[in-house]
């Protein structure tokens, strides 16, 4: 074997003899590039030329696979994207976009409104209604009474006056002997009888009476006196709270309004609003009594600074008070102290 490869490397034509004999005839021009294997010598004479005349086999340019290869690289092809699928992405961002402006045109709409439209145009007072049932529950006022709010028979007329620390103890006791309970009675007997002359239901009760109990009236108040004890030049004039439970709704700052306003304007008492305690906002009756009932608390005056109008004028001072009662009762304007 070794000899014949040598023999066919010292050839001037090697594709002429044996191993990588042609399957044509020998007299054909060796023009053709390339080699062909041998399977497909053995099949050569079922091929044909190619349209410059060269053989169809072989490395050359009609090699079908060199050909294949070829046509591979160059038919390549992008992948395809569905029909229409930009314009589908383009309309479903533009239908997006409406609905995000059409919700941030009513979010801004409703603002607005809420803002500007006033609450006495809405019927039955709707604007506070409708803030009342967010805080917690629905308010009672004065003017749902007619409405039918209450629970029926519910004694709208009638006001019940308790007299602070009667039938428990004397109250503060100043260093003359005067005592608080004293100038609480005089002024709580004068307004009873005010605001009996004034048309309404009035009874007087004690600091702890049996009847706080589930008390149902259109309006409770307490009266009281403030400290005998000297505090500061500043410690002068009246207070005026509601009760703690109903400092948000609408009949209990009414009340306080009218106290302060008609009190103020009467007795030339200055509104002390700014000592207020929880004594008062959280005071024991207001835990009592209905929920319907409207509740409040007045301290007439310091007993130090002001006990000589809260000894000498208590008829001036239940003027005060029962013109308070009666703007609110009355649902009358409402006057600045």
């Amino acid at each position: 074997m070794s000899k014949q490869m040598h023999q066919l490397d010292d050839e001037e034509n090697p594709g002429s003899s044996g191993f990588w004999q042609r399957n044509h005839d020998r007299n054909e021009p060796e023009k053709q590039s390339g080699f062909s294997l041998k399977a497909e010598a053995q099949h050569g004479s079922s091929r044909g030329n190619g349209p410059s005349g060269q053989e169809v086999h072989g490395m050359g340019k009609q090699n079908p696979f060199e050909n294949w290869r070829v046509k591979a690289a160059t038919t390549r092809q992008e992948p395809i994207l569905p029909p229409n699928s930009t314009a589908v992405t383009s309309a479903l961002g533009l239908i997006w976009q409406a609905i995000s402006t059409v919700i941030l045109a009513g979010v801004i709409t409703a603002t607005l409104f809420s803002l500007w439209f006033p609450g006495s145009l809405m019927p039955g007072n709707l604007g506070q209604k409708v803030a009342d049932a967010v805080a917690g529950g629905e308010s009672v006022v004065q003017t749902e009474v007619a409405e039918g709010v209450l629970p029926a028979n519910f004694p709208t007329n009638k006001i019940g006056i308790v007299v602070g620390h009667r039938g428990h103890d004397s109250g503060a006791v100043c260093a003359n002997g005067l005592t608080e309970l004293e100038i609480n009675s005089n002024v709580a007997t004068y307004v009873q009888q005010k605001l009996i002359d004034a048309g309404f239901e009035v009874e007087l009760l004690d600091e702890f009476d049996s009847r706080l109990k589930n008390y149902q009236a259109g309006l409770l108040l307490s009266i009281h006196s403030d400290s005998c004890d000297y505090i500061n030049d500043s410690a002068t004039g009246f207070k005026v709270a509601a009760a703690f439970s109903q400092k948000g709704d609408q009949s209990s700052s009414r009340l306080v309004q009218c106290l302060s306003g008609r009190y103020a304007n009467i007795t030339g008492l200055r509104y002390h609003y700014q000592s207020v305690t929880t004594d008062m906002t959280s005071y024991h009756a207001f835990e009592e009594i209905n929920p319907y009932t409207t509740a409040g608390i007045i301290e007439l005056g310091f007993m130090n600074l002001d006990q000589e109008i809260l000894t000498t004028k208590p008829d001036l001072l239940a003027e005060g008070i029962a013109k308070g009662i009666s703007c609110y009762m009355n649902n009358e304007e409402v006057q600045q102290p």
